[in-house]
């Protein structure tokens, strides 16, 4: 193993204009962006619609992609040996309005028609007092149900609707119809695909075209799994104290990722297996790293890094003494399972 690579990858954003996005990435986050309506950041991405660059270390200046091809081994680790592209895609989403009610195919759907599965999960960062997330149809609504109400313009009212509140999360598997609703700031973590099929947009047309924004409604109907009623917002599981200092908490536990939030009040020595890249995401403060024969870095809040598979052992602690109200630093960790 290469150890060039014991220290976090810092990534260069590659942001998305959409028309229901907003301004949060630099209200909130303070990234320093030109005016305009920013409604994804893609923090890590390996796919042909958006590939982030690499900022720090032996492979800056390069994608992602190329990084991979060059140094496959020591980025993903041996649970990935002969993986050419990094299997997740993730994400900042600002809902300034509301999305379009959509479905991705899952693997097996993908498999049989073409486009390319997505599953996803959303991390409440922040939401307004009103937000909401559309997720699934109400138990019973079938095809011949939405034909109905899709004739009569009244599609929303077949779907199930829960608050959104900051740390909560969702988990929206392939298959599932679903819209973020307007207010939502969100950490998705998901598979690395870029499939969305439309089956209703509000009505709302493209400011650049005056057109309405087109659909999708054959291929959705091919994908849409119509038994994924439950709901969809996971348990709040208790934390799993490491040490005296560290506790872990499962998020989800998805067969494509495997999100936990960490939280951590004082200095501490970690020790991984060694056999995966993780992700990390401060989400209430800023994290400190000292990684073997490397000066300590500063991770910021709201920031997302890549530690590769080789990084098996670091020191965290928090960066900063604790604000007033913020206690100890949250952030989140997500690997492939």
């Amino acid at each position: 193993m290469d150890a060039r690579f014991h220290m976090p990858m810092l990534l260069q954003p590659v942001y998305k204009e959409y028309i229901w996005g907003g301004d949060r990435f630099v209200t909130e986050f303070h990234r320093r962006l030109n005016p305009g309506r920013y409604a994804e950041s893609w923090e890590i991405a390996d796919h042909p619609d958006g590939r982030t660059r690499i900022l720090n270390g032996p492979c800056t200046g390069q994608t992602l992609s190329e990084a991979i091809a060059a140094h496959g081994p020591d980025i993903l680790g041996p649970a990935l040996a002969g993986a050419d592209r990094f299997p997740l895609l993730i994400k900042l989403i600002d809902a300034k309005e509301t999305l379009s009610v959509q479905v991705h195919p899952d693997d097996a759907a993908a498999a049989r028609y073409g486009g390319e599965a997505k599953s996803e999960m959303w991390y409440v960062l922040s939401a307004t007092p009103d937000a909401h997330i559309y997720s699934g149809f109400h138990p019973g609504v079938t095809a011949a149900d939405f034909e109905r109400a899709r004739a009569a313009g009244t599609i929303p009212s077949l779907l199930q609707r829960f608050p959104a509140k900051p740390g909560m999360v969702f988990n929206t598997p392939g298959g599932r119809v679903h819209a973020i609703g307007a207010g939502c700031l969100l950490l998705e973590v998901q598979q690395d695909a870029n499939t969305t099929y439309r089956l209703y947009d509000w009505d709302r047309v493209d400011p650049s075209t005056g057109l309405p924004r087109p659909l999708h409604t054959r291929q959705a109907l091919e994908v849409i799994d119509w038994t994924q009623t439950a709901s969809p917002v996971s348990p709040i599981l208790p934390d799993n104290p490491v040490s005296d200092a560290l506790s872990v908490r499962l998020l989800l536990d998805d067969p494509h990722f495997h999100v936990e939030e960490w939280t951590l009040g004082a200095r501490t020595d970690v020790a991984l297996p060694g056999d995966r890249f993780r992700i990390l995401f401060p989400i209430n403060a800023n994290l400190r790293i000292r990684t073997p024969g490397q000066p300590a870095m500063i991770l910021h809040r709201n920031a997302t890094c890549l530690l590769p598979a080789v990084l098996d052992r670091f020191v965290l602690q928090p960066a900063d003494d604790p604000a007033p109200g913020v206690g100890p630093v949250r952030f989140l960790v997500a690997k492939i399972p």
